[in-house]
C-alpha cells in the first residue's frame, strides 16, 4: 500500500458541487464518476458522511464494506481508507468539524471505534437535520448547524469497553425484532435485567429513550428505501412498520426536521 494522502479541511475524493461554511463547520456535497477508485487517504479533521445516492466499496485496515444510499458514516481523523467501485450517480453529503469547534465547546472527538461499528451507529437523522440547513441556508443557519453538531457529537454512544453485556443483546434483539410492540416488562425479561435498571441506564448508553431508539431503527430503514426510489412513500411506511403513512410522516419529520417527500427530492 502506498503512503496514504492527507486530506486537509474541505478536501474530499470526488468533485464538489456545493459547499457551505458555518464557522468551524464545513458542509459539502460531492459527486463521483462511475467505477472510480480513490487513493489511500485519511482526513485531517473528523467528519460525517451521508450517502444520498450510489455508493462505493470502502476498505479500512483489511476490512471492506459496501456503502448504501441512506447510510450515515463517521470518519476519525488520521485513519487510512480507500473507496473503490463507485456506483453510477454517487452523491455524498459531508459534515467536517475542525479542532476549534471541539475546543470552543469542550467536546471530545468521537472515538475511532465509531467507524465501521454496528454497535456505535451514527445518528443518521441528526445528519439529515444538518443537510436541511445546508440546502435551506439563511441568516439563522449558522447557529442552527452549530447546535445540531453539538447534539450530534454529544449523542455519540459510549465506547465499547464502557458498555455492559446486556447492551449488546439490546442491539441484537431490536435489530432482529424491530417491528415488535414491546412492553417494558417483556423486554426486560428477554434481557434478564430488572425494568428499573433498563429504564435508568438505557439513555446513558444509547443517548435516547428506548422508544426513540426503535423509531430511529425504522427511520434508518426508511432512508435507504426513500433514496432507492423503488417504492412509494405509502409502501415505505408499510415496509418500515408504521400503522399508516400519516404516522410515518409525523415520525420522520420529528426525527429529521423534514418530510419524506422533501428528503427524496434532495
Amino acid at each position: 500500500m502506498k503512503e496514504p494522502v492527507e486530506f486537509e479541511k474541505g478536501c474530499y475524493v470526488g468533485s464538489k458541487i456545493r459547499e457551505q461554511s458555518f464557522g468551524c463547520i464545513l458542509t459539502t456535497e460531492t459527486v463521483f464518476q462511475d467505477g472510480f477508485a480513490s487513493d489511500w487517504h485519511y482526513h485531517q479533521n473528523p467528519h460525517y458522511s451521508h450517502i444520498l445516492s450510489g455508493g462505493s466499496k470502502e476498505i479500512r485496515r483489511g476490512v471492506s464494506r459496501w456503502q448504501q444510499p441512506g447510510d450515515g458514516l463517521y470518519y476519525y481523523p488520521g485513519i487510512p481508507h480507500q473507496n473503490v467501485q463507485y456506483r453510477p450517480g454517487t452523491r455524498i453529503f459531508n459534515i467536517e468539524v475542525d479542532a476549534g469547534f471541539f475546543k470552543e465547546h469542550g467536546l471530545d472527538v468521537p472515538a475511532e471505534e465509531h467507524m465501521f461499528s454496528d454497535r456505535l451507529k451514527v445518528n443518521s437523522t441528526g445528519l439529515i437535520k444538518i443537510l436541511r440547513e445546508h440546502y435551506w441556508q439563511d441568516r439563522h443557519s449558522t447557529i442552527a448547524v452549530e447546535q445540531l453538531c453539538i447534539n450530534l457529537i454529544s449523542a455519540s454512544p459510549l465506547a465499547h469497553n464502557d458498555y455492559p453485556d446486556w447492551t449488546r443483546k439490546i442491539i441484537e434483539i431490536l435489530n432482529d425484532k424491530w417491528n415488535h410492540s414491546w412492553s417494558l416488562n417483556e423486554f426486560s425479561g428477554m434481557l434478564d435485567i430488572h425494568p428499573v435498571t433498563l429504564s435508568k441506564y438505557f439513555s446513558k448508553y444509547f443517548k435516547c429513550t428506548l422508544g426513540d431508539y426503535i423509531r430511529r431503527i425504522k427511520i434508518d430503514k426508511a432512508l435507504t428505501l426513500i433514496r432507492s426510489n423503488r417504492h412509494s412513500l405509502t409502501e415505505i411506511a408499510y415496509l418500515c412498520g408504521f400503522s399508516d403513512q400519516a404516522h410515518f410522516i409525523r415520525t420522520f419529520t420529528l426525527l429529521t426536521g423534514m418530510i419524506p417527500k422533501q428528503y427524496r427530492k434532495i
